[in-house]
């Protein structure tokens, strides 16, 4: 038994019993069609979000401007969101405002696609307004009433099309392509974070090399700021490269606008993996250089240059990587510390310099990991360091 599903009746029983209309609605009940199994259940009702609030027991209020609020039940979160009509349509993605109504259809005309707009009432009856259920069977990705309006209203929803291809596997309707492709422009109105959410979803998709195809015929990827190159060679191409792969790979082949916007962790990453791509993608990778960037980076850069056409170097990294002396610098058995404790050396840059040349000679096997032949050799250092001060 889904339990989510039943816990997700008990809301719905709970607003119709308080006389209420309440469906559940999206996207669990087009996935629970094509028997996919998900985890987000939206519900539909002609109460008002504060009736809403009255009724259960811990609601939060992440949406009452557009008539939505969070109810946690038993455990779960749903979406509950009162039957509107939305207004006009501010910079392509939000309504400016929106009004409630009491019709089920106001609610479901304003959707995005045919399959997201249908609905199932508490005793499993379904309400299919635009044919949806015709276009899951056909395979088919349609929006509601005009492609033309729908885009404008929300140009995301043109990323929400080709995400549902590389999730489902479906055909863009050709009114709806042709829409996709005379407004593919307004989707540089779009902020870059919900930008690099949606490409994100895509790039994690079954499908990802036919929604690759859509992106690149319906001249979408010309518009994501410095992707097309990248997408234009992914096409044709069988990999297993992950959504900030896919993106490293990208800008690899074609300079990044500087309007990307990732963590400073994977931006971190994303520069230090093109910088081994280029090093290596016709070299061989040497134990300083696995060292120094850690195994996981260097099996990044390796997968991208693989799909890049150039030698699959994996076993050679990990080969490597095993028979590092040491991983980190904290592995040393001298130290910079051991430096401080024997010897009047206070100087930090001098110690890093005497601490690189050990942790070198260690990782290229010029010398053992050993207290007493690093001392040697650090403390021969040190009396160089201390002559040369003397001297100036």
């Amino acid at each position: 038994m889904d339990k989510y599903f039943e816990t997700g009746k008990q809301i719905i029983k709970k607003l119709n019993t308080a006389g209420y209309e309440a469906y559940f609605v999206g996207g669990y009940v087009r996935d629970k069609l094509l028997n996919i199994i998900s985890d987000d259940i939206d519900i539909t009702t002609n109460a008002l979000p504060q009736e809403v609030t009255d009724l259960f027991d811990n609601v939060k209020n992440t949406g009452a401007k557009y008539g939505s609020v969070t109810v946690l039940y038993d455990m779960f979160k749903f979406e509950v969101t009162t039957y509107r009509f939305d207004g006009d349509y501010l910079n392509n993605r939000h309504p400016e405002d929106v009004s409630f109504s009491l019709s089920l259809d106001d609610d479901l005309a304003r959707r995005d696609f045919t399959m997201n707009a249908i609905c199932l009432s508490l005793d499993d009856q379904i309400i299919d307004k635009f044919n949806g259920i015709s276009d899951i069977q056909d395979k088919i990705i349609r929006t509601i009433n005009n492609p033309l309006n729908r885009f404008e209203e929300d140009a995301l929803r043109i990323l929400r099309a080709i995400r549902f291809v590389s999730k489902l596997g479906f055909d863009i309707e050709t009114n709806t392509l042709n829409a996709i492709k005379e407004k593919r422009d307004l989707l540089k109105n779009i902020s870059i974070e919900r930008i690099i959410v949606e490409l994100d979803k895509i790039f994690r998709g079954k499908y990802l090399n036919k929604a690759i195809k859509y992106m690149n015929q319906a001249g979408v990827s010309s518009t994501l700021f410095g992707l097309e190159k990248g997408l234009k060679y992914l096409e044709d191409k069988t990999h297993d490269l992950y959504p900030l792969e896919i993106f490293t790979l990208c800008f690899i082949l074609e300079e990044p606008d500087d309007i990307w916007k990732f963590s400073n962790k994977n931006m971190r990453l994303i520069r230090q993996v093109m910088n081994i791509q280029e090093v290596t993608k016709d070299s061989l990778y040497n134990k300083l250089l696995v060292y120094s960037n850690k195994l996981e980076p260097c099996l990044i850069a390796n997968k991208i240059n693989v799909v890049l056409g150039f030698d699959d170097q994996e076993e050679l990294i990990r080969k490597i990587d095993k028979e590092l002396p040491i991983k980190d610098v904290c592995d040393m058995k001298f130290k910079g510390q051991d430096i401080i404790w024997l010897s009047e050396m206070k100087r930090k840059s001098d110690i890093g310099v005497i601490v690189d040349e050990l942790k070198y000679n260690v990782i290229m096997g010029y010398m053992k990991n050993d207290y007493e032949e690093l001392k040697v050799y650090a403390m021969k250092r040190i009396k160089d360091f201390m002559k040369d001060d003397k001297d100036e």
